[in-house]
């Protein structure tokens, strides 16, 4: 209900009540800000890739393209979030971190989540076809594709994952129609794969993490297996790893001089530390979290960043 809901303590397992109702209008507005995930906003910053790759940096123009762009992901994806969160509210109840999230603690009402949900969706496709109607295409597509996935398609096995990596895909091409450039195909492949072995981490902890309880939290969890995806995640990790390779040699950004070869070690430490942590007790639930939680993740990243803008913008 909306008044009066049930939260769980997630280190007994019982449920405490909290009014939602009769809270502040400041406190519903922070726990609705909460379940918009401003720590998974990071996502959206690939569309930043096509203003970065196709070394537009320093074009005022490209760049507010790419920022509106980003901006557009972030209110599409807090109100697919919302959605989300309403659809599997009573299935977060019983996961031991996810029934700390806003809605299944009983912090917001469910009739302002659904409502929050519908004007950020709707302000963010507008948004999208005014800027451009290409991009208000493949924001369209992002949404539905989403929404068919938290109401359904999350429960097919495979499915889930690749969908999840598409929306990841999407992202980066939103941001290549954004600054009207040409973009290799191997960075494409990339950001497929890359997503890939993020979500197929993230399923493996999600499988540890709750064991036997995992197909109660999602009917497809219980159809997979912890060695299934051990080796998936290590055919993932080697088929990127070799794409992106492709990628340093055959970019256009590079006119020729495969000089961005130097940064495939940071890319390989990388995607090789990602697969040590998910094999480890404690896993990878959240990568969001991760990446700033491991500091030798995060110096990878950090200095193939570095090194990709020094190689394109001043070599």
């Amino acid at each position: 209900t909306d008044g009066a809901t049930e939260a769980s303590d997630p280190s007994a397992g019982a449920y405490t009540p909290r009014s939602a109702a009769g809270g502040s209008v400041f406190f519903i507005a922070s726990a609705l800000l909460r379940s918009t995930r401003p720590q998974q906003w990071v996502k959206n910053s690939l569309v930043f890739a096509g203003l970065i790759f196709s070394q537009q940096l320093t074009d005022p123009g490209a760049v507010r393209s790419s920022v509106l762009t980003f901006g557009l992901f972030v209110l599409a994806s807090g109100g697919i979030y919302l959605v989300n969160d309403i659809l599997d509210l009573d299935a977060d109840r019983v996961h031991p971190l996810k029934r700390q999230r806003p809605l299944a603690a009983g912090e917001l009402p469910r009739s302002v989540a659904l409502a929050a949900a519908l004007v950020l969706l709707g302000s963010a496709l507008v948004g999208a076809f005014i800027l451009q109607l290409a991009l208000g295409a493949i924001l369209g597509l992002y949404v539905v594709m989403n929404l068919a996935y938290s109401a359904w398609l999350k429960h097919v096995v495979l499915l889930d994952v690749v969908l999840i990596a598409s929306g990841f895909l999407l992202r980066a091409a939103a941001g290549v129609v954004a600054v009207l450039t040409p973009i290799s195909p191997w960075l494409y492949l990339c950001t497929l794969l890359a997503a890939l072995l993020i979500i197929l981490g993230k399923r493996r902890s999600e499988l540890a993490l709750l064991g036997p309880r995992a197909s109660t939290h999602r009917r497809n969890l219980g159809r997979y297996t912890t060695a299934s995806l051990d080796r998936w995640l290590t055919g993932v990790a080697a088929t990127t790893i070799a794409a992106y390779v492709l990628y340093t040699l055959f970019s256009p950004a590079t006119f020729g001089n495969p000089i961005l070869i130097v940064t495939v070690p940071f890319v390989a430490f990388g995607l090789l530390r990602y697969l040590r942590i998910v094999r480890a007790p404690g896993g990878a639930e959240s990568p969001e979290v991760l990446l700033f939680r491991d500091p030798w993740l995060l110096g990878s990243v950090v200095l193939w960043s570095a090194t990709v803008l020094v190689l394109l913008y001043f070599v």
